[in-house]
């Protein structure tokens, strides 16, 4: 499973009404409750609290959370851009406007989470990458792109 796989149209939300990092992660888990990639919102989002008290899960304005736990039904990406940037604790001390929540499984950690983590983290390690995302108007736009990025991450790896 590539991240690829993993991207939904259903979550990307480019016009996120949260102000803050708990609103966005709350607005962000929910989407992927409603689609049914997780058990217990809950449960999902103390996953999430503890994985981001062990560290900074930002930098460059972006920011990838992320829930491993059993309460994850599919591997799966919640996407949001937000309006105004939001504080987060970030290795750059700086606010974040571009926020991948990715969730998985507990069982999945080598085969699917930190290939999803490392594949996501290639992606938007260029500035210009984000610069680009951040430009997006439609989810169409920003999931191609996504893609095209993706693709041009595994044409470098194989060569």
């Amino acid at each position: 499973m590539n991240l690829l796989d993993i991207l939904d149209l259903d979550l990307i939300d480019l016009d996120m009404g949260a102000t803050d990092k708990d609103g966005v992660l709350k607005q962000l888990s929910s989407m992927l409750y409603k689609k049914g990639n997780i058990k217990d919102l809950d449960k999902f989002l103390e996953a999430v609290y503890e994985r981001e008290s062990i560290g900074e899960t930002g930098l460059g304005g972006i920011a990838i959370p992320h829930g491993l736990t059993d309460q994850v039904i599919n591997a799966s990406v919640a996407i949001g851009k937000v309006k105004q940037p939001v504080e987060w604790e970030s290795l750059d001390d700086q606010p974040v406007s571009l926020i991948f929540l990715l969730a998985a499984p507990t069982g999945d950690l080598q085969k699917t989470h930190l290939q999803n983590l490392s594949q996501l983290a290639s992606v938007v390690a260029h500035k210009a990458h984000v610069d680009a995302l951040m430009k997006c108007e439609t989810k169409e736009e920003f999931f191609e792109l996504i893609e095209t990025y993706f693709n041009e991450f595994t044409k470098r790896k194989e060569a």
